[in-house]
C-alpha cells in the first residue's frame, strides 16, 4: 500500500469469484475513514492502460473509491477468458465485493468505454443489488452488432483486427511463438508509447496499420491457424451470422432492457463505430426500462468524435473547434454525484448533441428530434442528386466490383489498430471506377441534417450474393468531399433469397445510422455508392458461401447496376431540421 496526497492506492488486490477464481484489481480511494461510493471498471486491456484512460486518481480525489479490474483470464487475473460469456457473473461478484469493503458505503456505479462498457451492461443484467448507476461509453449492448454491421456485413477491422490484437497481447502468456503476432504486438506497443506525440503517433499508426492489413487480407479467415485455437469467440460468431440466432439473443443486454432499473449515461460519437448501438441503448431504455424512474433517468451525449477519443478537436482532417473537447472525468463525476450522492444535477436535459458545421453543443428533449422533416433526395442520371423524383426511364449506372481490389476505407466509423477514423476528404476514393457519385446543386441556404440517415437503393448484380455501400458526403466550396456517415447492406441479410437472380432488380435499404451537421450555403450534398470499404467491412467474395470460408481463388468480380427511374427511384432520406 502507498499513499499520495489525499489518495490511497492499493495495487494487485485479489477479488474472489463464486467459483474460487481470483481476479486482480487496483484500488484508488480517498484517504479518509469515512465510507464512500465506489466506481468499478472491468477491463480486458490491462489495469495500467485502463487507468491511463480513466484518471482514477482524479475520481478518488473527488470522493470515490475506484476499482479497476483485469477481466477473467486477462493479464494478472486467473481463469480462462471467454469474451462476453464470463462477464455476467464476474461483474455481479465484483460489484457485490466492492459494496462490502470497509471503505465502501454500499453504493456502486460502473464506468468505462468500449469493452469496459460491455462489462457494465453484462453486470447489470445480473441485477447486483448494490449497482445503482452505469455510464457505458462508445459501446453496443447487442453483441451481433459488435461483429456485424446493421446491414449484415462482417466488421472485418473491428472484430478480426481486435481478435488479432488480443491474441498478440496474450501470446507470450499462452506460449504462442508466432512471428506475425510478435510484429503486431511490437507495433501496438510503439503506437501506445507515442500517444503523447502526435507526429510520432501518426507514423506509428501507419506502420501498425500496414501490419494489420496483412493479417486482415488472410483467407480463409475461419479457423485461421494464426490464432492457435485461442479465439474461440470467432467460431461462435461465424456459426451465428444472423441477428435472430438465439445464441445472440440469450446473452444480449438489449434483450433485458425491460428488466433493468438503472440510470444510464450513454456517450457516443458521430464517427464512432458503435454509434448505432449507443443510440439504441438510450432509445430502448427510455422506452422499455422496468420503472418510470429508470426510464426518466436515461441520458444521451453524442459528440463529433471517433471511438474513445474525446480530448482532441481534430476529428480526422477536420477541426471541430474547442467545444468538441470533452472532459470525461468531469462528466463521470457529475453523473455519479447525481445518482450515488443524491446531489443536484447541473443539467437534466436527456439529450445533448454536438452539431457539426456550427461546432456547438445543443440540448434536446428526445431522439430522434420530434421536429425532423424526413426529406428524400433522389439519384438521377449523370451523377445528379435532387429533391425531384425521376420522371423518365433511363439506363442504370454500372460498375464492376472486384473483391480482390476493394475500395479503401478513408476515415468514417473505422476501428482497428492503425486506423484513421473520422472526417476525411473522399476525392481519391470517389475517383475509382467502382464508386458512383451523385451530387446536388449548391445549397441556396444553410441546411441542418440531424437524425437517422437511410438510403433506399434499387440495384442488380451478376453475383449470387454481394454488398452495396452508401456514403453521405458534404462537398465544400473548395471541392473537398468530407464524409458524414456511411452504411452497407449484404444481400443475404436484406431479405433477398440466395442465390440472387442475375440481372433481377432488388430494393435494398442501407442504414447510415445518423449524423448532425449544418451545411452552409454554397455546399453541396453528395451520395457515394459502391460495394466495398476495406478494411471496415469484409469485402464480399460474391460467392454466397458461409462467412470466412472463401480462399483467394474463390473470389469473383460482380457486375453491379444502380437504377434511378420512376419504377426504381433510388434515394437518400435526410433528416432535415427546420431553422
Amino acid at each position: 500500500m502507498s499513499e499520495r496526497v489525499g489518495v490511497v492506492f492499493e495495487q494487485g488486490t485479489k477479488v474472489e469469484m463464486r467459483d474460487g477464481v481470483h481476479l486482480v484489481a487496483d484500488v484508488w480511494r480517498p484517504a479518509t475513514d469515512r465510507p464512500v461510493p465506489v466506481l468499478v471498471a472491468r477491463s480486458p486491456y490491462g489495469r495500467e492502460m485502463s487507468a491511463l484512460m480513466s484518471e482514477p486518481e482524479n475520481l478518488a480525489e473527488a470522493g470515490y473509491a475506484v476499482v479497476i479490474q483485469d477481466c477473467r483470464g486477462r493479464f494478472d487475473s486467473q481463469g480462462e477468458w471467454s469474451y462476453v460469456y464470463c462477464e455476467v457473473d464476474d461483474g455481479y461478484d465484483t460489484v457485490e465485493w466492492a459494496a462490502a469493503q470497509p471503505w465502501s458505503n454500499g453504493r456502486v456505479g460502473m464506468f468505462g468505454a468500449s469493452y469496459l462498457g460491455y462489462t457494465q451492461w453484462l453486470a447489470a443484467i445480473a441485477r447486483p443489488p448494490h449497482l445503482e448507476a452505469i455510464a457505458p461509453e462508445v459501446c453496443v449492448a447487442d453483441y451481433w452488432a459488435a461483429s456485424f454491421d446493421v446491414g449484415g456485413a462482417f466488421r472485418l477491422s473491428l472484430r478480426l483486427g481486435w481478435t488479432a490484437t488480443v491474441v498478440a497481447q496474450m501470446a507470450e502468456t499462452w506460449g504462442i511463438d508466432e512471428p506475425s503476432l510478435k510484429t503486431l504486438r511490437e507495433a501496438m506497443e510503439e503506437t501506445r508509447a507515442a500517444m503523447a506525440d502526435p507526429p510520432r503517433l501518426a507514423e506509428a499508426k501507419r506502420r501498425a496499420g500496414d501490419t494489420m492489413v496483412a493479417v486482415l487480407k488472410r483467407r480463409p479467415f475461419r479457423d485461421d491457424p494464426l490464432y492457435h485455437g485461442r479465439a474461440s469467440w470467432l467460431a461462435d460468431i461465424f456459426e451465428h451470422e444472423r441477428r435472430t440466432d438465439s445464441a445472440w439473443l440469450t446473452r444480449n443486454p438489449a434483450t433485458h432492457y425491460a428488466d433493468l432499473d438503472l440510470p444510464v449515461l450513454d456517450v457516443g460519437g458521430w464517427y464512432d463505430i458503435h454509434l448505432g448501438g449507443t443510440i439504441a441503448n438510450y432509445v430502448e431504455m427510455r422506452r422499455q426500462a422496468r420503472t418510470e424512474r429508470a426510464r426518466a433517468a436515461q441520458r444521451l451525449v453524442i459528440g463529433p468524435w471517433p471511438h474513445w477519443n474525446y480530448q482532441s478537436p481534430l476529428v480526422g482532417e477536420v477541426d471541430m473547434g474547442p467545444e468538441a473537447v470533452l472532459d470525461p472525468t468531469g462528466m463521470r463525476i457529475e453523473w455519479f454525484d447525481r445518482w450515488l450522492r443524491d446531489l443536484p444535477a447541473r443539467d437534466t436535459t436527456p439529450v445533448r448533441i454536438f452539431v457539426m458545421g456550427e461546432n456547438v453543443w445543443r440540448d434536446e428533449q428526445e431522439w430522434p428530434l420530434a421536429r425532423t422533416q424526413y426529406t428524400p433526395w433522389f439519384l438521377h442520371a449523370n451523377g445528379l442528386l435532387d429533391t425531384a423524383a425521376p420522371l423518365s426511364a433511363g439506363a442504370p449506372d454500372r460498375y464492376t466490383y472486384d473483391p480482390r481490389d476493394p475500395a479503401p476505407s478513408v476515415g468514417g466509423r473505422l476501428l482497428g489498430i492503425g486506423e484513421f477514423a473520422g472526417a476525411f476528404d473522399q476525392l481519391t476514393v470517389e475517383a475509382r471506377d467502382d464508386v458512383l457519385v451523385y451530387t446536388s446543386a449548391e445549397l441556396a441556404a444553410p441546411l441542418e441534417l440531424t437524425g437517422p440517415v437511410v438510403v433506399e437503393l434499387w440495384a442488380s448484380t451478376s453475383a449470387p450474393d454481394t454488398d452495396f455501400t452508401a456514403k453521405l458526403v458534404d462537398v465544400h466550396t473548395d471541392g473537398r468531399a468530407i464524409n458524414l456517415c456511411a452504411g452497407v447492406v449484404r444481400a443475404r441479410h436484406s431479405g433477398a433469397a440466395l442465390p440472387l437472380v442475375p440481372g433481377a432488380v432488388y430494393r435494398f435499404t442501407i442504414d447510415l445510422v445518423a449524423t448532425s451537421v449544418v451545411l452552409p450555403a454554397g455546399h453541396r450534398i453528395r451520395v457515394d455508392v459502391s460495394s466495398s470499404s476495406f478494411p471496415e467491412w469484409e469485402p464480399n467474395p460474391n460467392t454466397g458461401n458461409p462467412i470466412g470460408t472463401d480462399t483467394d481463388a474463390d473470389l469473383r468480380p460482380a457486375d453491379q447496376a444502380i437504377f434511378h427511374d420512376p419504377l426504381h427511384p433510388s434515394r437518400v432520406i435526410l433528416p432535415v431540421i427546420p431553422r
